[in-house]
């Protein structure tokens, strides 16, 4: 299971892939943005 973690302007991003899904979860300080990707079709969580 290959494992990901980007960070840029002091952000955490992890990219986490498992079979086909690939997951992003974006850390903000008064929240977080989660985006999940099923079969190439993005979809966005707030």
């Amino acid at each position: 299971v290959p494992v990901a973690v980007v960070s840029f302007s002091g952000v955490p991003v992890a990219v986490v892939s498992f079979t086909s899904i690939a997951v992003a979860v974006v850390s903000f300080s008064d929240g977080s943005v989660i985006v999940v990707s099923f079969s190439g079709v993005p979809v966005a969580v707030v």
